[in-house]
């Protein structure tokens, strides 16, 4: 699987660099092979040609595949700040160093999962439902690691056997309140801002709030409060982008 996605990105790296007239679409793979580019269907170049590339990576032999070769890692909404320190970024940084550049140069994207509200009722019905959220994501096994560094070992396993059973209130059940202050950041509105900086602080390049846009259909209010919370978080951290 690495080597499918390590080639995948040298593809669309040559794609691009015809699509400028660069050089002549060449690429051959184990999986794909790319050579033709007739006029019609060539876009031609663009202003702006050196297309950033990001990939998803959860689970470190994916993270060091993006040190290698990316120029960004968007990181699982499943995730703690201990995950990123310990297990994303050490494989990141493998990664970099085996193409010559530091890991800085590779832009770190955290969705991020929020239980946020005005009041505690407010904010302990946005826990109740990330618990769901966690729970869903939780049940595909091959994120078990994301668990079991906190020493929850077996959590990946029990949501996956209840989802085959779809029985979902087991399944939130499952996420105690504990695994909840890992994976989700808690706060009122007011506090967001900070609750944010003080977790993502040193590590992630780029905040995108999981979620953020329900409500919207009702009117402005949803969008107005989660503008606030970037605008208040970029001058918190000197104009940091926030999604």
């Amino acid at each position: 699987r690495q080597l499918l996605e390590r080639q995948y990105v040298a593809a669309l790296r040559a794609i691009f660099s015809a699509f400028q007239g660069e050089e002549r679409l060449s690429f051959s793979g184990d999986f794909w092979s790319f050579d033709l580019l007739p006029d019609v269907w060539n876009p031609g170049p663009i202003e702006h040609p050196e297309v950033p590339i990001y990939v998803a990576a959860v689970r470190p032999w994916m993270a060091r595949m993006v040190g290698e070769m990316a120029d960004g890692i968007h990181v699982h909404p499943l995730h703690s700040r201990r995950y990123l320190d310990e297990v994303v970024q050490p494989a990141v940084e493998d990664g970099a160093s085996m193409s010559g550049r530091a890991a800085s140069d590779v832009a770190v994207v955290c969705p991020v999962m929020t239980a946020v509200g005005d009041t505690d009722e407010e904010i302990e019905a946005a826990r109740d439902q990330a618990r769901y959220r966690i729970a869903f994501y939780g049940s595909t096994r091959t994120y078990a690691g994301v668990f079991e560094l906190h020493g929850w070992d077996g959590t990946s396993e029990r949501l996956h056997e209840l989802q085959r059973k779809g029985d979902l209130p087991a399944m939130a059940a499952t996420i105690t309140d504990e695994m909840l202050d890992v994976y989700v950041v808690t706060a009122t509105w007011d506090d967001l801002p900070r609750a944010l900086a003080e977790r993502y602080a040193g590590v992630a390049d780029r905040l995108v709030m999981y979620g953020a846009t329900e409500g919207w259909a009702g009117g402005r209010g949803a969008f107005e409060r989660w503008r606030g919370v970037a605008d208040a978080l970029g001058s918190a951290v000197g104009a940091a982008p926030t999604d």
